[in-house]
């Protein structure tokens, strides 16, 4: 048990340098001042109804959905290598 928690160990300080370079703003910050509409349609409520979450949530995932960019070559090496390099430590330091 503590071999197979001590190579977990390993793998996930291994593989969080490749996870911190993928991670980054999940959508780009909007400069365009919003309209009238969009103004009096994003005023706060204390009580706001289901279609209105429903909406918000939509318009957010599909937002961050269109900035979404698949894993690169160059990242998944990455990530093999991080692997790797946590599997020889473990193998090393549990011998």
């Amino acid at each position: 048990m503590r071999k197979t928690l001590a190579l977990l160990g390993a793998l996930v300080l291994c593989a969080a340098p490749v996870a911190a370079q993928t991670s980054g703003p999940s959508a780009p910050l909007d400069d365009a001042a919003p309209t009238a509409v969009e103004r009096a349609a994003a005023r706060p409520s204390l009580f706001p109804s289901t279609d209105a979450v429903r909406e918000q949530v939509r318009a957010s995932e599909d937002a961050r959905d269109a900035h979404k960019a698949p894993m690169s070559s160059q990242s998944w090496l990455y990530l093999v290598a991080a692997i790797a390099v946590g599997v020889i430590i473990a193998a090393v330091v549990l011998d």
